[in-house]
């Protein structure tokens, strides 16, 4: 029993609640490939699994060079709100896994609930593993991840680049009705 003086570690048991449902999807995985032996099941199967084991790296934080190789190769992957769709994505191919697939599925979007809730309310308690450096190309300093636009978000301004205020999106055009 604990006193008052004591208090939970919250984030510490959200970290373990997630590892054992990251461990129980795998297992649910494995037991419909099992069960059902069709090469969509098993398709299906592998990729929620792959899904769960990058889940499972991101949260554990371990090995330092697969996370570098995650951060580098897929960026976005290692942000909460697309860990937020992963986790929803994994969901929705655990309802289609059977009973026991929807029982992983409801305990996962339940463990994101209480994921996000902590995040929220308990933000400095959370580990920031986010906000990891990522290595500037052109040899720069790090960069914080979010801090800068990516490539395809900067304006274009090489050759046929729009010149002289000239907007060639269909909202700046004229309309065919005012012709």
């Amino acid at each position: 029993m604990m006193s008052m003086g004591e208090s939970v570690d919250v984030p510490a048991l959200t970290k373990g609640l997630s590892l054992c449902v990251g461990v129980l999807v795998i297992i649910c995985c494995i037991v419909f490939m099992a069960g059902v032996a069709t090469y969509l099941s098993v398709v299906v199967g592998l990729e929620t699994m792959i899904f769960a084991i990058i889940q499972l790296v991101i949260e554990v934080q371990a090995p330092e060079a697969v996370i570098d190789k995650l951060r580098t190769d897929l960026p976005t992957l290692l942000s909460a709100p697309a860990q937020v769709f992963l986790s929803v994505v994994i969901a929705l191919f655990l309802f289609a896994m059977g009973a026991f697939g929807i029982a992983m599925a409801v305990i996962l979007i339940c463990t994101v609930a209480i994921n996000v809730y902590v995040a929220v309310y308990y933000p400095d308690a959370m580990p920031n593993r986010y906000s990891a450096p990522i290595d500037d190309a052109q040899g720069g300093p790090p960069q914080v991840f979010g801090e800068t636009k990516p490539a395809f978000a900067q304006p274009y301004e090489g050759i046929g680049a729009p010149a002289d205020g000239f907007n060639p999106a269909p909202h700046a055009q004229p309309s065919t009705a005012d012709l």
